[in-house]
């Protein structure tokens, strides 16, 4: 039996249960058959599918290669199976379908829907739950139910991408996640609520928001409720881009290690980029209350890749553009629901060039090691860093080169591009149902990649093109 496979199929299991929910929610609220049956059949599919499987026992000693195979699969498979309540129920052709639901389980935000509102409240609450889904990882989902420590949990858990364990097991570890996610959900959908947001509206954008996705229910985005709404979802969208062991010592009343390197890198950002494009915006004409607003919604949405906008960025400046690309490429912390490079890694190369000029200057015999904190850092994970910067960066370019061979300009290019593969959600206006299909897949991909970090579908490609 193929391990990929049997796992793989397992975590669809998990997805067609939240399929199952949206499908009695169309019926009850909807009252379209349609719709419920839009989200019954794929359900119904992935289940049966599953029977043969059900039987045999779990496959033990899975490789970390293994583990890469089954995110990057798994992830595809989400994808593809999410599509299809998009289709059936006739609102999206099935690549726009496609890309669709890649945007939300990778938590994007980037979508095919030039008109939300008219949309049933089924369809809408099946984005949300996309992005729900794969903020916090629908492996961490598939893991938070196992009741074994294993090579398998331990495996899974480091190919989506995490690392630290703030309890004895890995399961305990995601639990204590869920935990905390569930309650930051509940928590910013009531003060949502509280500040005149719709009930339904206000869950929703909770959801999207902690997972750093930013499908919204309203057309303009967060434009369409207050400004304090704005300034709520501001918190909302930093705690969402905040590792969860911050958010756990938080919980234990350890606020010094809440405020972690890349928590303090996170404000320190925030405040100077988003200075630097309030300055710009005044001198621009923009009033200071209004054009604050705007800097720091925005670079916090940027930066953390939850993708949510208080107005059209097409019209921004280049320059203001330009901050909002790098803090793409920055996206949040290790740990978090963001994605991009991670500010530890940025911080691991910004420390490596002071490392790397103090090596130079004192003798060849002196031992300086690479240090950050308390934390002395190998050779080998300054290497990694590196390599990952650029291969992410090289992956970057080669999207933007493909739209700018299409008639975009290079900052556009590169805000699209940048913004699908940190899985933010900004867009200045390229992404829509009428752009070519080679641009449609290059997102999708640029999504995908961007969402697992790289190396396992490359792994899973490799290892396809050996065979």
């Amino acid at each position: 039996m193929n391990k990929v496979l049997y796992y793989s199929l397992k975590l669809l299991t998990y997805v067609s249960i939240f399929m199952l929910i949206d499908g009695v929610y169309a019926l009850i609220v909807d009252r379209s058959v349609i719709l419920t049956l839009s989200f019954l059949f794929p359900a119904s599919w992935i289940l049966f599918i599953w029977v043969p499987f059900m039987k045999l026992p779990p496959p033990q000693n899975l490789t970390l290669r293994d583990s890469f195979k089954i995110a990057a699969i798994g992830w595809l498979f989400m994808s593809l199976f999410g599509a299809i309540p998009f289709i059936i129920s006739g609102y999206l052709n099935p690549l726009d379908a496609w890309f669709e639901s890649m945007s939300g389980f990778t938590a994007t935000g980037l979508t095919m829907f030039t008109n939300v509102e008219i949309l049933p409240k089924s369809i809408l609450l099946w984005r949300s739950l996309t992005e729900w889904i794969g903020g916090v990882g629908v492996i961490a989902l598939f893991l938070s139910v196992m009741y074994r420590t294993s090579k398998v949990v331990q495996t899974l858990y480091f190919a989506e991408g995490r690392s630290d364990k703030t309890e004895p097991t890995v399961v305990g570890t995601v639990r204590k996640i869920w935990v905390i996610y569930l309650f930051y959900t509940f928590l910013f959908a009531f003060i949502f609520y509280l500040l005149k947001v719709p009930l339904f509206d206000a869950v929703n954008i909770a959801m999207t928001a902690l997972a750093t996705g930013g499908f919204a229910v309203t057309n303009n985005s967060i434009a369409a409720y207050s400004p304090y709404v704005a300034i709520a979802m501001i918190f909302a969208m930093f705690a969402g881009g905040t590792s969860f062991v911050s958010h756990i010592n938080l919980f234990r009343g350890k606020f010094r290690k809440f405020m972690s390197i890349e928590v303090k890198a996170m404000v320190v950002i925030i405040i100077f980029f988003s200075g630097m494009m309030l300055l710009h915006l005044v001198y621009l004409g923009s009033g200071w209350s209004m054009a604050s607003l705007q800097a720091f919604f925005h670079v916090t949405s940027a930066l953390t890749g939850t993708g949510f906008s208080l107005s059209n960025l097409s019209n921004l400046p280049s320059f203001d553009k330009t901050i909002l690309i790098l803090s793409m490429i920055f996206g949040g912390a290790y740990g978090s629901t963001s994605s991009a490079l991670k500010l530890i890694r940025v911080i691991v190369l910004v420390y490596g060039i002071v490392w790397y000029v103090k090596v130079r200057l004192y003798p060849q015999s002196a031992i300086i090691p690479f240090k950050i904190g308390k934390k002395v850092f190998e050779s080998s994970e300054v290497r990694d860093v590196a390599v990952y910067t650029t291969t992410y960066l090289f992956i970057l370019l080669f999207g933007a080169f493909i739209f700018m061979a299409y008639g975009h300009s290079l900052v556009n290019s590169l805000f699209e591009v940048a913004s699908a593969e940190g899985n933010v959600g900004l867009t200045v206006g390229l992404t829509s149902p009428l752009m070519p299909w080679v641009e449609k897949v290059t997102l999708i991909l640029e999504m995908w990649f961007g969402r697992l970090e790289i190396f396992p579908i490359l792994i899973l490609l490799a290892d396809m093109i050996r065979r």
